[in-house]
């Protein structure tokens, strides 16, 4: 492994090297308020690049931005966007001027071409090393009464969190979305608008049906979060399946029969193609019939930890969580079993994001 001083000298010499002149052009990729939201644009670009990828900070706006290539000339820039692939062309890039007498841009990770190793900056390190369990806790199928005892909860502990939401929901509970949307450690994702109106098989059957319920989910609620956020693509889960398409993940719901999963994988894909993330989940807090969790906060804590010690989860170190907003009603103690599951991953070690930063 690199040591720090080993690595902070590396940046120089490349920034050196890279980037020789004082003014400069690249291709803008992506430009994300998260961070592992721009690490998430890099890994589209990274298995055959022909230029020097780098992410750097826009010190004023505060974005990440995945660029693509260096360039002496706007023109020369402009030559090779032009020739971009499809698969980067539809993150719409842009041309832009980096200047270091101005000092606007900082450094956060350089790909040289042919360097396969990341080179990241020292505060990043840090991050990789202190943060080794962490938990993302997602809710699904809100906004409903009982997802105002989540809200509650969830900012009382400090955590991030997300909540996929059914978009045809949301003009039935109005003030609780709104309330979900003023919290800046809630993130608001998409359930699909119908939730496939719970006749699953029928809906995936349709590739191009399902590809349109997630888009107008995604027209509505992307249009109240866009200050919260530089993506135009919510985070997306689907219905009833468990299922993942991230750049580097790739997995299909095998709880689906063979013959009616390849249908509904053409869906899957076209989701992905048309921009959006899908992501789907390591662990489940089950429910009887009527909503009630079938196990204590303990017992999912327990199976958290075991994930977590035999590294089962689909990404290192971090563990999907998945529950449904209707088990935290008042029927059920809902808000002191939150309160507890999450007091319960505190005490044991576990730190929280939500999930962009998956």
């Amino acid at each position: 492994m690199f040591s720090l001083s080993r690595i902070n000298f590396i940046l120089f010499f490349l920034s050196i090297n890279l980037f020789s002149n004082d003014e400069f052009y690249t291709i803008s990729i992506c430009s994300n308020i998260s961070y592992k939201d721009a690490v998430n644009c890099k890994n589209n670009i990274l298995k055959e690049h022909k230029y020097d990828i780098t992410i750097t900070k826009d010190k004023e706006a505060k974005y990440y931005r995945t660029n693509y290539g260096i360039f002496n000339s706007k023109e020369e820039a402009q030559k090779i966007k032009d020739t971009l692939p499809d698969s980067l062309d539809k993150f719409q890039p842009l041309i832009i001027k980096l200047d270091k007498k101005v000092s606007n841009f900082e450094f956060y990770e350089i790909y040289p071409i042919n360097q396969k190793t990341k080179i990241v900056e020292k505060e990043e390190l840090k991050k990789d090393i202190t943060n080794k369990k962490i938990a993302i806790l997602t809710f699904d199928d809100g906004p409903l009464r009982a997802t105002k005892n989540i809200l509650e909860v969830v900012n009382e502990e400090n955590i991030p969190a997300t909540m996929f939401f059914i978009a045809s929901q949301i003009e039935n509970f109005k003030s609780i979305y709104e309330q979900a949307l003023s919290y800046s450690n809630i993130t608001i994702a998409n359930h699909t608008y119908s939730h496939a109106n719970n006749k699953y098989k029928k809906f995936y059957s349709n590739p191009d049906l399902v590809v349109e319920d997630i888009i107008k989910a995604n027209s509505i609620i992307s249009e109240d979060r866009s200050s919260k956020t530089a993506s135009a693509f919510l985070p997306v889960r689907l219905a009833g399946r468990n299922v993942f398409r991230l750049p580097i993940i790739t997995k299909n719901d095998n709880m689906i029969k063979k013959e009616q999963r390849e249908i509904e994988i053409i869906g899957y894909d076209n989701i992905y193609k048309e921009g959006y993330y899908i992501y789907g989940w390591d662990i489940d807090w089950p429910y009887e019939p009527n909503g009630k969790p079938a196990k204590t906060p303990d017992e999912i804590l327990n199976s958290m930890e075991k994930i977590y010690s035999k590294n089962s989860s689909s990404k290192n170190n971090k563990v999907i969580l998945l529950m449904h907003d209707f088990m935290f009603s008042n029927n059920f103690n809902g808000k002191e079993n939150l309160k507890t599951l999450i007091q319960l991953l505190k005490e044991n070690g576990w730190s929280f994001e939500n999930i962009e930063n998956y």
